[in-house]
């Protein structure tokens, strides 16, 4: 291999590097003790009932487009829904996308973004995929590791759904699908004490076969009752 070809080949190792970089720190990970799928799962820091407000800033990077975002997005526990409205650092409007656990609508989308094929749908799935569904559940079965735990379940399609927890709590540290279908992760960093839970305060949503990424920053969780 020649000098040119080693210096390119570095060049781009160090591309690829700075294009998967996280801002965020990994949890420490601890000594794991035991535990079932059924107590990690119940205590998933989106279970519960009742509605939260989070605040949040990201960005989207889509087919060479990055878009930063300001949100702001009502999370329903109980119906396991999410309306979240994004605007730009200036206050204008950018979506208005409502969603659940199988279906989403687009009540706006800004013409400057309706016109990238695909846009709303891909919020509404990273949406979905973060904060509704899949979840862990009770009879997942588990792996206990030395310093994780690890859940994984069919999901139907020739997939597989895994769910890795772990840290000085025992939190979801990430969730994956692997499939013909889709194959995607999420990430979830510094978890942070806010109304008396713990919640995730950066997320890394990765796309393979869509190649698209979505970044949050949770600024606040509020409850709300509107």
């Amino acid at each position: 291999m020649s000098h040119v070809t080693r210096a390119l080949l570095g060049a781009l190792l160090l591309l690829v590097s700075a294009c998967a970089t996280v801002p965020f720190a990994s949890t420490e990970l601890t000594p794991t003790v035991p535990r079932s799928a059924e107590a990690l799962s119940a205590a998933l820091w989106s279970s519960g009932t009742g509605s939260l407000l989070i605040r949040q800033s990201a960005l989207f990077e889509l087919a060479g487009m990055r878009v930063p975002i300001v949100g702001i997005m009502k999370l329903d526990l109980s119906a396991k829904c999410a309306r979240l409205v994004g605007m730009n650092d200036m206050g204008v409007k950018l979506y208005d996308i409502s969603v659940d656990a199988a279906s989403s609508q687009a009540h706006f989308v800004i013409p400057a973004l309706a016109r990238y094929p695909g846009f709303a749908e891909a919020v509404a799935v990273s949406v979905r995929r973060i904060f509704l569904a899949p979840e862990p559940a009770p009879g997942d079965t588990l792996q206990r590791t030395a310093m994780s735990y690890l859940l994984a379940r069919d999901n139907g399609a020739g997939g597989t759904v895994r769910f890795t927890f772990g840290g000085a709590d025992a939190q979801l540290l990430e969730k994956s699908c692997r499939g013909p279908a889709e194959s995607w992760r999420v990430r979830y960093y510094q978890y942070q004490r806010q109304q008396d839970s713990l919640f995730p305060g950066g997320i890394v949503l990765d796309d393979y076969r869509a190649d698209y990424r979505l970044t949050l920053w949770i600024e606040s969780v509020g409850k709300t009752d509107e």
